[in-house]
């Protein structure tokens, strides 16, 4: 009796019937399926919207991108334009700073056909570019040709004659036919440790004794003339200036041709007026120490 029970048991739980009824399962089954195509939506929804973001991103980045090119090439545009008013400046300052834009012409070598050549051109050319203005002529000479430094010397005289002021300053020497330049301007300026050179005519001749007697009546000529232009400014007469530089290479410095008249003034050194002051404040320190030394002997 008791082993039939429970095989009746068993069957009872394995065919235990569903109590889910099918609308139930089926309202399950539709649940379910809702749930997956909203999180679809939603999952589209948000993979749309990263694209979105991801092409304003790349926008972004590539107008930023634009911009900073934008800016690298104005700034190298406005580095090469400040490179070029740099160099501008510096053309437009070297110009400025040039002999022609001050009229200061520089005399370096001797008086020769080349030399003298040059130096004319330049100063015709400067007085037809700036009528009647001062002009200064810086002369370092051994001296040279006679007849060329006499052409550029009445060339002088003829700017002077149409309104320029010609300033002559020597520096190192002014030799021969460089002191009868130095002669030519208005002022005549000699720095402090220049020299200046006077002595006859140097030449030479040849041919028969007519020819050379010819010759030498030119150069004694030559020298009348030389002698004329250094006394008209000077404090001596002709015959004096041939006296002096009879047989003789008559050597003046800075102070003997200002105080003979070859000269107006004397460009004086800084660095010498500087210690001129300074050697009279010593000597004015010493005189009271002296006095003082004196006084206490006394007592």
């Amino acid at each position: 009796m008791s082993t039939e029970k429970p095989e009746a048991d068993q069957n009872t739980v394995a065919a235990s019937p569903d109590t889910t009824s099918p609308e139930t399962a089926a309202s399950k089954r539709k649940s379910v399926k809702t749930l997956t195509l909203d999180e679809q939506l939603k999952a589209a929804q948000i993979k749309e919207i990263n694209l979105r973001i991801g092409k304003v991103k790349k926008l972004q980045s590539t107008e930023a991108n634009e911009a900073d090119a934008k800016l690298r090439s104005a700034l190298a545009a406005a580095e090469s334009a400040e490179l070029d008013l740099a160099r501008k400046r510096r053309e437009a300052a070297r110009d400025q700073s040039g002999a022609e834009e001050h009229l200061t012409y520089t005399i370096w070598d001797g008086v020769s056909s080349e030399s003298m050549k040059a130096c004319v051109t330049d100063l015709s050319r400067w007085s037809r570019r700036f009528p009647g203005q001062a002009m200064t002529l810086i002369l370092n000479s051994p001296g040279g040709a006679v007849t060329h430094g006499l052409a550029l010397y009445d060339f002088i005289q003829k700017m002077r004659a149409d309104g320029h002021h010609i300033t002559v300053v020597v520096l190192g020497q002014a030799a021969s036919m460089g002191g009868i330049l130095l002669q030519a301007g208005d002022k005549r300026v000699i720095g402090s440790s220049s020299r200046v050179l006077i002595h006859e005519v140097s030449a030479g001749t040849s041919g028969n004794l007519q020819k050379m007697d010819d010759d030498v009546e030119v150069f004694k000529a030559n020298w009348d003339k030389l002698a004329r232009i250094l006394a008209h400014r000077s404090h001596l007469t002709v015959a004096e200036v041939k006296r002096k530089a009879f047989r003789f290479d008559w050597w003046l410095s800075a102070q003997e041709a200002v105080s003979d008249g070859f000269a107006d003034e004397v460009l004086a050194a800084p660095v010498e007026a500087a210690g001129v002051k300074r050697s009279s404040k010593a000597k004015a320190k010493r005189k009271p120490a002296a006095s003082r030394s004196a006084a206490q002997a006394s007592s």
